[in-house]
Formats: C-alpha cells, sequence, structure tokens
C-alpha cells in the first residue's frame, strides 16, 4: 500500500485546480462581464476551504475582509454556472479531477474516505428537470439531490459526484458506481465512513462483496434495542461490541455501542449531604 508522499497541501491543489478550470467551460463569463475568472474562482476556493459552507456565505465573508474590493455575489456565480447543465458540469468535473489525481501524484494512493448525500433546496417549479423529493429543508421538500465521494483528512478532495435525478436511492448501485470510478482513476480506500442513511442491508452487503473497510453511523431499531436491552440487564450501563446482521444468510459485522454518561440516571439521594 502506497501512502501519499507526505500530505497534499490544500494550496497546492488550489493551484492545479485553477489551472485546470482554464481549459475546461464550466463558468461562462457574459460578455462584458466586469469581473475575471480567477476573481470568480477566488469566491468558489474560498467556499471550498474555508468554514462558510455555501457561495452565498463565501462571497459574503470575502466582502467583510476586503471593503475595497467588488467581490461576486454568489447568484452572479451561479448564474455563471447554469449557463451548462448538470451532465456536462459532471464530464467536465471528472476530466479535471482526473488531470489532478496525476498532477498531485495522488495515482496509486490509499485514503480514509466518506460517501454522503447533498440535497439543494429549490423553490421553483417542482417539475423542472432534475428536480426530485427531499427531505424537508427550509420551506421545500423539492430540490436538487447528489452523491459524492470525498478524500478525508489532512488532503481534501471530492473525487467523484453522482447526480442521483430521476433515480432512486441504491445504495449498493450508488457505492460500487463510486468506488469503481475512483478505481480506474488510481485512488484506492483505506477506511470508507458514512452516515446512518447507510446502515440497511443493500449498502453492507456491497461492502462486504467489495472487501472495504468501513465505519457506519448505525441507526437504532427493534432488534438492536432488544440486544441492548439484554446487555445491560447482564452487565449493567456498560459500553460494548454486539455482533450483528440484519437477516440471515446476510453479512456479519459488529456494532460498537458506547455508553453515553449523561444518559446514566443517579441514585436516589445521591448529592444529598
Amino acid at each position: 500500500m502506497r501512502q501519499v508522499p507526505g500530505e497534499i497541501q490544500t494550496a497546492s491543489l488550489l493551484a492545479i485546480t485553477s489551472e485546470l478550470f482554464n481549459k475546461a467551460n464550466i463558468i461562462n463569463l457574459p460578455e462584458g462581464a466586469k469581473y475575471s475568472l480567477q476573481d470568480t474562482l477566488n469566491v468558489i476556493f474560498h467556499a471550498a476551504t474555508s468554514p462558510t459552507n455555501s457561495i452565498e456565505s463565501a462571497s459574503m465573508d470575502l466582502q467583510i475582509k476586503n471593503p475595497d474590493k467588488n467581490v461576486l455575489s454568489g447568484d452572479s456565480i451561479h448564474d455563471y454556472i447554469n449557463s451548462n447543465n448538470t451532465a456536462y458540469i459532471l464530464s467536465s468535473f471528472r476530466k479535471i479531477n482526473s488531470e489532478i489525481v496525476e498532477l498531485a501524484h495522488l495515482k496509486g494512493t490509499y485514503h480514509d474516505v466518506a460517501i454522503d448525500f447533498h440535497d439543494i433546496p429549490y423553490y421553483g417549479d417542482r417539475n423542472t428537470p432534475g428536480i426530485r423529493g427531499i427531505k424537508p429543508k427550509n420551506g421545500t421538500s423539492w430540490g436538487y439531490s447528489f452523491c459524492s465521494l470525498d478524500i478525508i483528512g489532512e488532503t481534501k478532495l471530492t473525487l467523484d459526484v453522482i447526480d442521483i435525478a430521476g433515480l432512486t436511492k441504491n445504495y449498493a448501485v450508488l457505492i460500487e458506481s463510486l468506488l469503481h470510478r475512483i478505481n480506474l482513476m488510481g485512488v484506492f480506500v483505506k477506511t470508507l465512513l458514512m452516515d446512518g442513511e447507510f446502515f440497511n442491508f443493500l449498502a453492507i452487503s456491497m461492502l462486504h462483496k467489495l472487501n472495504i473497510q468501513y465505519v457506519i453511523a448505525a441507526a437504532s431499531n427493534k432488534k438492536i434495542n432488544s440486544m441492548l436491552a439484554e446487555h445491560k440487564k447482564k452487565f449493567g450501563c456498560t459500553s460494548t461490541i454486539l455482533d450483528y446482521q440484519f437477516e440471515k444468510g446476510g453479512p456479519k459485522f459488529n456494532i460498537v455501542a458506547i455508553l453515553n454518561p449523561n444518559t446514566i440516571q443517579k441514585p436516589k439521594g445521591e448529592g444529598k449531604q
């Protein structure tokens, strides 16, 4: 297993990405625009590398930090990007990422990665192409939905994104597709991290099939609660490791149940003088 020769610095990745963006037409500046492509990228990169979690908040943050400069608004940047369709943007993104992997010497390296869903609320016509039902958020239950795979740790890089508009959330297919594409780029998984939405038979069965080491937040259910109650009856309120499988014949795995000290009730009379 070849590790990264030192962690790839964020600044180096941004420099490479900036150069590659100049080769792709993902961001289309209108004729006569008073801002340059680099001005636009500065806001996008700030959103990607700071605590701000959106282009809008990154733009406002830069305006506060640089009051003497004109900074693009989030709406303007979205307009520049949205002039392209989603398929073209994702295709260009994957081509850029393949070059980043080569230039940043990431090929043949192993990383901890995370897979997650991302919903972007939408307030227009629900029949707009690409719009699907999402978890209610900020006053709407409609929006765009994507599934991404990201390197985590000192090196941070989104390696692949799938637009799941019009698709069902087939966890096995999504996981297999994402891992297959990053393997083709020459990047491999040490440990895969996912949230409780992936705690299901299809997802875990696929991970065992692909022989991937993983950590998933377990979602509580009647079977787990029953096992924890039995443990508590025998050993009291203590942490434990449970042997678990969703159904007979399915993959077996461990659930680590860690005691939350804040949930322990004090015996009556404790603390009284």
